[in-house]
């Protein structure tokens, strides 16, 4: 008996460790400060595309102080995330929705006046969503 315990408990070790590092990861985002959010960036910004035609349409980002974001096509909601700023460098994560994207996207930001561009920094190629609608200049709305 003891030996079958012995063979589960290191077989459970991978799922354990990974739990751990979600738990971690998780703790992480909840403890960093709403400073993070981005001074200067909470808002909501919009942006025309024409083309790839799977992506023509009215994009906006609502970036809230809290440190959360809302992505709407055609006013369809299509993503709620979590993001984090450090300087000029933003990170969008935990997103949930018909658009998104299990994987965390680090970009470069640059406000100036009302326009707001992103620059791609580290993104997956799987997230071809984010990656196709972040190299459009925004514009603040509010």
């Amino acid at each position: 008996m003891h030996e079958n315990t012995t063979r589960v408990a290191a077989s459970a070790l991978p799922r354990i460790r990974k739990l751990a590092i979600a738990a971690i990861a998780v703790g992480a985002l909840a403890a960093a400060p709403t400073a993070l959010a981005g001074a200067g960036l909470p808002g909501q910004y919009r942006t025309s595309i024409a083309s790839p035609a799977q992506f023509k349409g009215t994009w906006v980002i609502q970036f809230a102080t809290s440190g959360t974001y809302t992505v709407t096509d055609d006013s369809h909601v299509l993503v709620h995330g979590r993001y984090s700023t450090s300087g000029s460098k933003i990170t969008f994560g935990h997103e949930t929705g018909a658009g998104a994207c299990a994987a965390t996207g680090t970009y470069s930001w640059k406000r100036s006046g009302a326009s707001l561009r992103f620059t791609r920094t580290h993104d997956p190629a799987s997230c071809t969503g984010r990656i196709a609608v972040l190299a459009h200049p925004f514009t603040l709305v509010d």
